[in-house]
């Protein structure tokens, strides 16, 4: 019987030849940057064949030789383009599933949006003038820093009363309709409220009493939904576990375009959570 190993047969790149593909590649890969060099070339149509085609040579000159393509059986190289164009398809599904190619932003983004008009570097300060710090998320904020309705400031001020009698079955509505509450507030019982932006909210009702020294439950539910900056609790943290942040609820709640009817109801269903 015999002992000798079967020979694989075969053939790899020679040294010479590994040397002529490096000069190639290095080649190629200058002119791909001698066209994108020049900076009123940047962006141009025209320029995106070339290079189209620049690639594609070499990533054909890569997986011919280094992956070595070139010198085994055509079934290797059949089952690599068939995985790659798989690939590519289900990329390209992918992008135009979510519209990526012909992106629109939401309305509330379009009606902020803000044109760029490039990247002015800021002016050198004098050394006489100190930078302002920064705000702490759990400090509390001056009050007053928004006018509330009258109803709602005689509330918020005698810490007492109510702001127009709300119905807590149309507050749930709210929470999970028109407010979109839910999407940042966590809050046990209401299906889907597993939002992170916002403080969980079970128990509000009764832990409402004890955030703000004078307001009852539903005065200081009042102040977080009308001016929520006007105070953060102290060591206040969202369902991230992060600290809360001033400027975040506010824009929310002015885009949502509640009423002090609808604020009303959200505030009679948070006081049953108990």
């Amino acid at each position: 019987m015999s002992t000798v190993p079967e020979q694989h047969d075969s053939r790899h790149p020679t040294f010479k030849q590994y040397v002529t593909i490096a000069i190639i590649l290095f080649a190629i890969t200058i002119v791909e940057f001698l066209i994108i060099l020049p900076t009123d070339w940047r962006g141009q149509g025209w320029t995106i064949a070339p290079l189209v085609i620049l690639s594609g040579l070499k990533f054909a000159i890569v997986i011919m030789f280094y992956m070595h393509l070139k010198f085994d059986a055509p079934m290797f190289t059949v089952v690599f383009l068939a995985g790659l164009a798989l690939s590519f398809a289900v990329g390209v599904a992918v992008i135009g599933l979510f519209d990526v190619f012909t992106p629109s932003p939401r309305a509330y983004a379009a009606e902020r949006a803000q044109p760029y008009e490039g990247y002015h570097p800021p002016e050198d300060k004098p050394a006489s003038v100190a930078t302002a710090p920064a705000v702490a998320p759990t400090v509390a904020a001056p009050s007053g820093s928004q006018e509330l309705p009258p109803t709602v400031a005689a509330v918020i001020q005698t810490g007492s009363g109510s702001a127009g009698g709300g119905d807590a079955e149309a507050g749930a509505a709210v929470f999970t309709g028109k407010g979109q509450c839910f999407t940042c507030h966590t809050l046990e019982g209401v299906e889907g409220a597993s939002g992170i932006l916002g403080p969980p909210l079970d128990g509000i009702g009764t832990a409402g009493a004890t955030r703000k020294a004078g307001l009852s439950a539903e005065a200081y539910i009042l102040e977080s939904i009308n001016d929520p900056d006007v105070f953060i609790v102290e060591g206040c943290m969202t369902g991230a576990n992060t600290p809360c942040a001033p400027g975040v609820m506010a824009p929310i709640v002015g885009a949502a375009g509640l009423t002090d009817g609808d604020i009303a109801d959200v505030v009679a269903f948070l006081l049953t959570k108990q």
